[in-house]
């Protein structure tokens, strides 16, 4: 089932579906979403170059640190 199916089926089992779908970036001015995804493409860059962390590591870590 693509996107768009989900979405409609999701408006036809609820009447406020339509009421949830707001724009957080709407009021971001355009150097602001520029470095935005700058920010986003060296996060992915971090990512695939190794340079993460699990989340079962983090987890565990603050589970230890209690």
């Amino acid at each position: 089932m693509n996107n768009t199916a989900r979405e409609f089926l999701h408006a036809l089992s609820d009447p406020y579906a339509s009421l949830d779908r707001v724009d957080p970036f709407a009021d971001m001015a355009d150097d602001e979403r520029a470095r935005l995804h700058a920010s986003l493409r060296r996060a992915e860059e971090e990512i695939t170059a190794g340079g993460s962390t699990p989340a079962e590591d983090l987890v565990r870590e603050f589970r230890a640190a209690r």
